[in-house]
């Protein structure tokens, strides 16, 4: 299986939950918990421009408008 809607998961800035080093708030991760928030911020975007779209209709923006 392929997945339908891939996003960037590598070396993401991200909020950490602990403070590193001397205090650092901040740290780079990868993973699929990187990835998630570029897809829902796209749908947020989505959603409140389209308010009434389902959720099959914002999937289906981002697969065909997306490279």
């Amino acid at each position: 299986m392929q997945p339908d809607i891939a996003a960037p998961g590598v070396s993401i800035l991200a909020a950490a939950q602990i403070p590193y080093y001397k205090g650092v708030s901040y740290h780079f991760d990868s993973g699929t918990s990187m990835a998630c928030p570029h897809v829902a911020g796209i749908i947020a975007v989505l959603k409140s421009i389209h308010p009434k779209w389902s959720p099959a209709a914002l999937k289906s923006a981002i697969m065909t408008t997306g490279n």
